[in-house]
C-alpha cells in the first residue's frame, strides 16, 4: 500500500500540506538540494548506510507496479494526499521510463482521491493533460526557495534553475489549475531581505493560492554540506522570528495569502 501518514504534516503548527496522507515510492533524491531534512529521515529509519552522502543514493521502491494495482485507492476518496514527502515525484529517474508519478495518479484519480503534489521539477509538464481533466483533484505546488540563479545552484544542484519552476506554474494556472510555491528553505545570508522580496514581486504577478516559507533549520548533516560551497549559516530561535516577521510583511505588501511556519 502506497499511502501513509506525511512526514511534512503539523497540524497544530499550521505546517499541513495535505490531509496529512502521503504517496512516497523512493528512497534519496537525485536533486542533491544540500539543506534537505530527508537525507536526516532515511538514515534514522536505517534505510541507507549512515556514512553514504545525500544526492547519491537512490533507488526506487521495490515492486512499484504491484504496489500501485494493489493500493485501495477509494479508501482516500475525497482526501487530499502529498506527493511526494520525502522525495521529488518527478525525478527524471522517476518518470522515465516506466512514469511512475503519471501511473499513480491515475490510480488515484480514477478513485477520486485529490492530490497536492509539491516539486521542483519541471517533469510536471509532461502530465498537464492528466492533470487539467482532473482540475478540481489537483493542488500543484513548487519549491522555490529564491530566483537567485546563483544561490540556487550552489545549494540546488542538480533541481531546474528556479524561473522554470515559476514558469511551470504560471503555465499550470492558465489551464485552470490550482498552483501554490513553498519558499523553503529561506537561506538567510547577506541580502536575503532583497531575494525574498523580488522573489514575492514575482509571485504577486502569479497570483499563487497559497505561499508557505521556512527558515533553514539544522537538519542531519545539511549545515556542514552547506560550508562546503561557502554558505555558512548559524540557525537560531531569535534568526527565524527576524524572518518570519519579514516574509509575513511581504505577504501583506504584495497581498498574497499564506503563512510562515
Amino acid at each position: 500500500m502506497l499511502v501513509s501518514d506525511s512526514a511534512l504534516c503539523e497540524e497544530r503548527s499550521g505546517k499541513a500540506l495535505s490531509d496529512c496522507l502521503a504517496v512516497n515510492f523512493a528512497v534519496g533524491c537525485t536533486h542533491g538540494c544540500l539543506f534537505c531534512y530527508v537525507d536526516r529521515i532515511h538514515k534514522m529509519s536505517q534505510r541507507v548506510p549512515q556514512g553514504a552522502r545525500w544526492g547519491t543514493y537512490f533507488y526506487v521502491r521495490p515492486g512499484l507496479e504491484e504496489a500501485i494495482r494493489r493500493t485501495p485507492w477509494a479508501k482516500w476518496r475525497g482526501r487530499e494526499v502529498l506527493m511526494s514527502a520525502t522525495h521529488d515525484p518527478y525525478l527524471p529517474e522517476l518518470y522515465f521510463p516506466h512514469k511512475w508519478p503519471r501511473k499513480i495518479l491515475e490510480a488515484g484519480l480514477r478513485a477520486g482521491v485529490r492530490f497536492r503534489i509539491l516539486t521542483r521539477s519541471v517533469l510536471v509538464l509532461q502530465d498537464f493533460d492528466l492533470l487539467s481533466q482532473h482540475r478540481g483533484q489537483i493542488f500543484l505546488m513548487a519549491s522555490i526557495p529564491t530566483l537567485d540563479r546563483e544561490l540556487a545552484k550552489l545549494t540546488e544542484p542538480r533541481a531546474p534553475p528556479p524561473e522554470l519552476r515559476l514558469k511551470t506554474l504560471a503555465e499550470a494556472k492558465a489551464l485552470g489549475l490550482k498552483v501554490g510555491v513553498v519558499v523553503a528553505p529561506i537561506i538567510p545570508v547577506d541580502g536575503w531581505r532583497r531575494r525574498l522580496e523580488e522573489l514575492f514581486a514575482a509571485l504577486s504577478e502569479l497570483g499563487p493560492e497559497v505561499v508557505y516559507g521556512e527558515v533553514l533549520h539544522a537538519r542531519g548533516e545539511n549545515l556542514r554540506l552547506l560550508r562546503e560551497v561557502g554558505i555558512d549559516v548559524k540557525p537560531s530561535a531569535k534568526l527565524d522570528r527576524e524572518v518570519g516577521n519579514y516574509f509575513e510583511g511581504l505577504l501583506a505588501k504584495f497581498n498574497l495569502r499564506g503563512r510562515y511556519w
